[in-house]
């Protein structure tokens, strides 16, 4: 008997576009997507090095390891970096981030993770995100651990950035993730001399060569097991409806306590 993963039809592009467009629901997002042909620290470097360097201030949240992380990217760019740091069995409040902004109005760039894999907490950010809208900053968000487990409003929360990756909550695999990209981040990285071109990083060149082009040709051969997997994990989310699937996350969650 053939295995059904032998002999498929290669991924076409429209197939390709549509799992985007599949995650951009899942969401809550009229921005563009862009699904990334790796691990989530892929897209999650790529936007940093696209959109801050010499002259960007960032305020870089660090609720555990992978904010340290998003420091080290951001000074790497050139860019100032101003590390607020709460323990790591706590969660920073818009509050905190209010002062934070108020003290350094040349902040431009907010960088943020939602949940803490590590830790279990999840940041409040519908109340930072507001804050950081009003003052006018990027604002960069890892939702990586918690996409599938919490809500994740793109628009109503105000995100430039947000990464995602398929292999936690969603329960999909590592080798695959994604990005949303508002306008202004857009904007940002096509005036920054910086940002990666011709390279796995680069963002701007998916937009050139995909977004922009129409989505009618893909870049280069896509990986398309893990497409697969990620779209057999947006199809189940969507059978169930989202609020179910957040609900057993939570139901385990006290489960453990």
């Amino acid at each position: 008997m053939t295995h059904p993963l032998l002999g498929l039809a290669p991924l076409s592009a429209a197939r390709f576009a549509s799992i985007e467009d599949r995650v951009a629901r899942l969401l809550g997002t009229t921005q563009d997507v862009v699904i990334m042909q790796g691990e989530a620290l892929l897209p999650l470097e790529g936007a940093i090095r696209g959109t801050a360097g010499p002259g960007t201030t960032a305020l870089n949240v660090i609720t555990g390891p992978y904010g340290q992380t998003f420091g080290d990217w951001l000074r790497d760019c050139g860019a100032t970096v101003i590390d607020l740091a709460v323990p790591f069995h706590t969660a920073v409040t818009a509050g905190q981030i209010r002062e934070a902004l108020a003290r350094n109005p040349e902040i431009g760039f907010v960088s943020l993770v939602h949940a803490e894999a590590a830790t279990g907490n999840t940041n409040p950010v519908a109340e930072i995100g507001a804050v950081v809208r009003e003052h006018g900053a990027l604002f960069y968000l890892d939702a990586v651990a918690s996409v599938g487990a919490e809500p994740v409003l793109v628009d109503a929360w105000g995100v430039d950035l947000c990464v995602i990756g398929a292999q936690k909550a969603m329960g999909g695999p590592a080798g695959v993730s994604a990005v949303s990209v508002s306008e202004r981040a857009w904007s940002r990285m096509a005036a920054n001399p910086g940002a990666p071109r011709r390279s796995y990083l680069s963002l701007l060149d998916w937009k050139e060569r995909w977004v922009d082009a129409g989505r009618r040709a893909l870049p280069h051969a896509p990986a398309q097991l893990e497409m697969l997997a990620l779209e057999a994990c947006l199809a189940e989310i969507e059978a169930v409806g989202l609020d179910t699937v957040t609900a057993r996350h939570a139901s385990a969650a006290a489960a453990t306590r």
